[in-house]
C-alpha cells in the first residue's frame, strides 16, 4: 500500500470577483490575513472572502508561494529564492506590480510586500517626474508656470535622469 498520496488540508479562498481557489493550507497560512481567519474560525468550512484581492492577483500569489515553498529546506534555498524573485518581478508589468503590492499588503505578506515595493522603487529609480506620475496615475496639478519655477528652483533633481521607457 502506497502512502504517496497523503491528503493535505485544503482551504478555499474567494476573491473580489467571486472566483474561488482551493489551496493547500500550507500556502494559505503564509497569508497573515487568512492565517488569522483560520486560527479564529478553525471549524469553518466556508470560503474565506478576500474582498480586496482579484483572482488574477491571487493566482499569481499562489503560484509564487507554490514555487517559494518548494525552495524551503533545499541546500541552496537562498540562491534559488533570489533567482526566482528576480524572474518573478521581471515577468510583472507596472500595473501588476502595483496590484500585487496592494494584495500583499491586504493579505499581510510582509516578505512579498518588501520584495514588490523594492521592485517598484527600482523601476522608479532615476526616472523623470512624468514617468513617476504615469506609474502611479497621478495627474499634474501644477500650472506650466509653477512647474517651470519648481524645475528652475530644484535643477539638481532633474539632472542625469534616465530616459523614460514605458
Amino acid at each position: 500500500m502506497s502512502t504517496d498520496t497523503v491528503k493535505t488540508k485544503k482551504t478555499t479562498l474567494r476573491t473580489a470577483d467571486k472566483e474561488e481557489f482551493e489551496v493547500d493550507e500550507a500556502i494559505a497560512m503564509e497569508f497573515g490575513t487568512v492565517k488569522s481567519f483560520l486560527l479564529e474560525n478553525p471549524e469553518s468550512e466556508d470560503p474565506i472572502p478576500l474582498p480586496n484581492v482579484s483572482s488574477k492577483c491571487l493566482s499569481t500569489i499562489i503560484e509564487y508561494f507554490t514555487s517559494h515553498l518548494a525552495f524551503r529546506g533545499s541546500s541552496s534555498e537562498e540562491d534559488e529564492a533570489k533567482a526566482y524573485h528576480e524572474q518573478f518581478v521581471k515577468a510583472q508589468d507596472n500595473e501588476s506590480i502595483k496590484e500585487l503590492i496592494m494584495a500583499a499588503n491586504y493579505l499581510d505578506i510582509k516578505d512579498m510586500l518588501d520584495m514588490l515595493t523594492q521592485a517598484a522603487a527600482d523601476r522608479l529609480k532615476n526616472k523623470s517626474v512624468e514617468y513617476a506620475r504615469r506609474f502611479f496615475g497621478v495627474e499634474n496639478d501644477f500650472s506650466p508656470e509653477e512647474e517651470a519655477a519648481l524645475r528652475e528652483e530644484h535643477k539638481w533633481a532633474f539632472e542625469g535622469v534616465d530616459p523614460d521607457e514605458d
